[in-house]
């Protein structure tokens, strides 16, 4: 008997909303496959249709459009609104033969769920608990057919209760986007940047930072725990117009900010204003409903420094989850595990579950794409080689198993060099990444030597949560100025081959992830070799295959 098979979009498109494409497919023995649509395109954030990720998740499990069961779309769309373009454009370029026939997926048994909704799914079902307080917060979406900024829920046996949204004039996420702009980044893919450049305002004077501070705190939403308070803060407003989304987003106080302070200045006074808001709502939410079990959900909680504060400030007396997949290309997974939860009353995935979900190649995969490059390729074993190496000052492309899924590398599509001299941060950040220098790195620890180099560790496979490190002097190329790091802490069952790579490098590495700046992570073969091809990246590991330019 065939397995039922669910296919997850994250969203319908193309759409008003604009990015953060990925497919999720699920069969009833919850065995998981999922990519974004930008891993294939090569497209920084690509929102377009993700045709190219439906075909692989189709060729990856040996299936053809006909036997999906179930389309999940993990937007909130009304189906009267934009959503009847379900019946009318929903469909991708399926592979029969020698061509490419197109295929409506339109009649198949079509579910949209509300945005903020599936932040919430797929938040809880990562986390274990059986019940929880779900805290969603990001730049905007569409829940009961009205925009919104967050939402609150209770979440209880897998039953999802709204209890609050926040609406888009009040968005968090857009806020701190726009503030990112003014800092010369780019909204939805430079908010990192901003995050980062906070503590470099260390050395600012008192009197610069209490005057900043005082016009941030009218240039965010006031929230007085989760209610909000009118200050005149920037607005922005949407509405859907003919399928387009018209988004307004214009105060002078975002220029005076340009004109009076410098960046560094911005961005921490950004930081501590955003910083200071969430912590209230997690407060009051608590106090609201008497739950200890928290997770946090939506793009406000990639800001790991957040994290770090949420987590000092509350670790002690709740149950903390922090989403690690919480912006849009989660509510692929999430869409699927709404859908299997709506058929079956279950959830399909553990607590802390594995995000090596993509694509592995084989050696005649990675052999033929070799093929096109003049590198030297050679066979060896690969956990001993990316020791030697690495040990020796070398920085080297890791790719191996699974891709992973989301915003980091976790040890199969990374780029490894040693933590332990300023040097290393230098060579990855300006001939490997080719990016701005005061960028910092994230470290792999294993889970035994966490508390050697961390103060309070706890077990944080992804990336997700920041920690101060005990001896950041030792190992500049993976600390910020402030002496805190965003680790991937490594069980040896999460990763055996990388947690025996880590070990060998006396239990820390410096992980980045594998691509170089404003490209997506890399997928194929292909696109490994061409990252090695056009940086000075040393040599590349893919299988037990070591592949080198060659002199």
């Amino acid at each position: 008997m065939d397995l039922l098979q669910f296919l997850g979009i994250s969203h319908l498109a193309p759409t008003p909303f604009g990015h953060d494409s990925a497919v999720a497919l699920l069969d009833e023995e919850s065995n998981l496959f999922a990519i974004s649509e930008e891993r294939l395109s090569r497209i920084k954030n690509d929102g377009g249709y993700p045709s190219n990720s439906i075909q692989l998740c189709l060729n990856q499990n040996n299936l053809r459009l006909g036997d999906i069961d179930n389309v999940a779309v993990g937007w909130g769309l009304e189906e009267k609104g934009v959503g009847h373009r379900i019946n009318e454009q929903f469909c991708c370029y399926a592979k029969d033969s020698t061509n490419f026939k197109r295929t409506s997926i339109g009649k198949k048994s079509t579910h949209f769920y509300d945005h903020q909704y599936i932040h919430a799914r797929i938040g809880y079902a990562l986390s274990g608990f059986k019940k929880a307080l779900v805290i969603s917060l990001d730049g905007g979406g569409i829940d009961n057919g009205e925009f919104n900024s967050g939402g609150i829920f209770i979440v209880d046996n897998g039953k999802i209760s709204p209890i609050k949204y926040f609406p888009l004039n009040v968005s968090l996420g857009h806020t701190y986007g726009a503030i990112t702009e003014a800092c010369g980044f780019t909204m939805n893919n430079g908010e990192g940047k901003t995050m980062t450049l906070a503590p470099m305002a260390e050395n600012e004077s008192k009197s610069d930072k209490e005057k900043i501070y005082q016009h941030m705190c009218n240039v965010f939403p006031d929230f007085n725990g989760t209610e909000l308070r009118s200050n005149g803060h920037v607005t922005l407003d949407g509405k859907i117009l003919h399928d387009f989304l018209l988004y307004s987003l214009l105060d002078t106080r975002l220029l005076l900010l340009k004109r009076l302070y410098n960046r560094n200045l911005i961005a921490w006074a950004a930081q501590k204003r955003l910083e200071e808001i969430v912590i209230k709502i997690v407060n009051s939410a608590v106090d609201a409903t008497g739950i200890k079990n928290l997770v946090f959900s939506g793009g406000i909680f990639l800001n790991v420094i957040m994290n770090m504060k949420i987590q000092q400030r509350f670790g002690d007396k709740l149950h903390l989850f922090f989403n690690p997949i919480c912006n849009d290309h989660g509510n692929a997974i999430g869409a699927v595990l709404e859908q299997y939860y709506q058929e079956t009353g279950k959830n399909p995935v553990s607590p802390n579950m594995s995000l090596y979900l993509g694509s592995s190649y084989s050696d005649e995969e990675i052999l033929l794409s070799a093929k096109r490059f003049n590198f030297k390729i050679t066979k060896v074993s690969k956990i001993d080689t990316a020791i030697d190496l690495i040990g020796q000052g070398k920085v080297i492309g890791w790719f191996q198993g699974r891709s992973e899924f989301g915003p980091r590398g976790l040890g199969n599509r990374s780029i490894l060099a040693l933590p332990t001299e300023q040097k290393y941060k230098d060579i990855v950040n300006e001939k490997v990444k080719k990016r701005e220098p005061w960028r910092p790195f994230c470290p792999t620890i294993i889970e035994e030597k966490s508390n050697e180099f961390l103060k309070n560790p706890s077990y944080a496979p992804y990336m997700i949560l920041g920690f101060e490190m005990k001896n950041p002097e030792l190992y500049p190329a993976v600390s910020h100025v402030d002496g805190t790091c965003r680790p991937q802490i490594l069980k040896k069952d999460d990763n055996p081959d990388f947690y025996q790579v880590v070990k060998g490098l006396d239990g820390i590495v410096l992980n980045t992830s594998f691509n170089l700046a404003g490209d997506p992570i890399v997928e194929t073969p292909h696109h490994a070799l061409m990252t090695l091809k056009n940086s000075e990246m040393d040599a590349l590991l893919m299988n037990d295959f070591l592949i080198e330019k060659c002199a």
